[in-house]
């Protein structure tokens, strides 16, 4: 078992990567945008949508083989 301090660390480890993954998201919409507020909003919430798709991909995948089952 893990002490409190490491535990405390990996937290801190997870949320810089958290961090740094949506500070590189927002570069590369912003690279990416015409520069309006719309396009600039779209393009953050299809990125959203992606990460939201892939995140719940394994669940999905779970209860297709539990329905199978």
């Amino acid at each position: 078992m893990k002490t409190l301090e490491e535990r405390q660390q990996r937290d801190y480890e997870r949320h810089q990567i958290i961090q740094k993954a949506v500070e590189a998201a927002d570069r590369i919409i912003l690279e990416g945008s015409d520069g309006s507020v719309e396009e600039t909003n779209y393009l953050t919430s299809e990125v959203a949508r992606g990460f939201m798709d892939r995140a719940l991909l394994p669940l999905k995948s779970s209860m297709a083989r539990k329905d199978l089952d």
